[in-house]
């Protein structure tokens, strides 16, 4: 697997604070002893990524503070589909339940889970392992180290067959979880709200029953598929250092204002030294184009402010558009559905 820069979406960090405060520690407790840069909690980029080193840290703190909770679980549970970005956002337009977990399999590690995950037929049954892909800093103590890694290990298995049920109306059948370590006390607490656990095994993966695979997604739409996975393939190049420069710059430079909406052609090609010809040229060469690109920004934009509970006039507001059926007409072409109809069918999902 290529080398990745390893850092974890700045929103992650607030779905954190919102579960510690599930167990009864303030968001001020949380900042204060986990040692929370001011900076990462102001309001700012959606782009912003924390290093994974300083998660890694915040993580340490946090298990001192609150040993022997079942936070990885919790965390697990409340990452939704759509807080993987466009990853969430593939995950639901894809197709089939097969397709969706080929796409985590290419992508996941580039979103909260640093995990290689590998996928095998047994018999009737389909099985994902997951392996780390980070490493502890050396002076992390063994006992430590073991409580970090089995954190980020709940984490992901929890969220991944979460998520994997969340996109599909047809229930995932013969779901076992294995896991290396032993039972913990706090396991008991959360024996409803999880698929059947194995534990002392020999590696940590998630089974189900082989035909699940077939099952449709409840919001297949291959427009906006397409839309979501070439944002997820510009979100890989970067990671792995290998990104379209003109592309990565470009989408660097597409910030939102507010009630006013994305910057024009002519706007970025001023704004990066570059004639619109020039641009629009080295974005063909590039297998993209600037409507794409503009199209996958107000998109992702869009199904956040959706799962912020915010109105159909506000996000056409916020987007820029005159008004609200000109904004209902882009989302139809990009999802099939009309806002209003995505936002009810979309409950579950956020």
């Amino acid at each position: 697997m290529e080398k990745q820069k390893l850092s974890v979406h700045i929103n992650y960090l607030h779905i954190l604070i919102d579960t510690v405060a599930e167990f009864n520690i303030s968001k001020t407790d949380f900042i204060r002893t986990c040692q929370v840069p001011q900076s990462l909690l102001d309001d700012v980029s959606y782009s912003e990524n924390i290093k994974f080193s300083e998660w890694i840290k915040i993580i340490s703190r946090l298990l001192d503070f609150a040993p022997d909770k079942a936070i990885g679980y919790k965390f697990g549970l409340n990452c939704q589909v759509t807080s993987h970005g466009a990853l969430g956002f593939a995950m639901i337009s894809n197709n089939t339940l097969a397709n969706a977990i080929i796409d985590l399999q290419k992508y996941a590690s580039m979103r909260l889970h640093k995990m290689e995950l590998k996928i095998f037929k047994k018999k009737d049954k389909i099985a994902i392992s997951f392996l780390p892909l980070y490493h502890l800093p050396k002076e992390i103590k063994v006992e430590k180290r073991e409580l970090i890694n089995k954190f980020f290990m709940e984490a992901a298995l929890v969220n991944v067959i979460k998520n994997l049920q969340a996109v599909t109306d047809f229930e995932i059948t013969g779901i076992n979880i294995d896991v290396e370590w032993e039972i913990e006390k706090y396991h008991h607490f959360f024996e409803k709200r999880l698929p059947r656990f194995n534990f002392n095994k020999e590696q940590n993966q998630i089974i189900f029953d082989l035909k699940c695979l077939d099952f449709p997604l409840k919001f297949s739409f291959e427009n906006a598929y397409q839309i979501a996975l070439n944002l997820l393939k510009e979100e890989s190049m970067y990671t792995s250092g290998k990104d379209n420069k003109i592309t990565s710059l470009v989408n660097k430079n597409l910030i939102l204002t507010p009630h006013k909406g994305f910057p024009t052609l002519s706007e970025t090609a001023k704004k990066i030294n570059i004639s619109q010809r020039a641009l629009k040229r080295k974005l063909e060469l590039e297998n993209t184009c600037y409507t794409s690109l503009i199209q996958s920004k107000k998109l992702l934009v869009a199904k956040k402010l959706i799962s912020a509970n915010k109105s159909l006039q506000e996000i056409s507001d916020i987007l820029g558009y005159s008004n609200a059926s000109s904004f209902t007409r882009a989302f139809v072409g990009w999802t099939g559905k009309n806002p209003s109809k995505f936002i009810k069918e979309s409950n579950t999902l956020f």
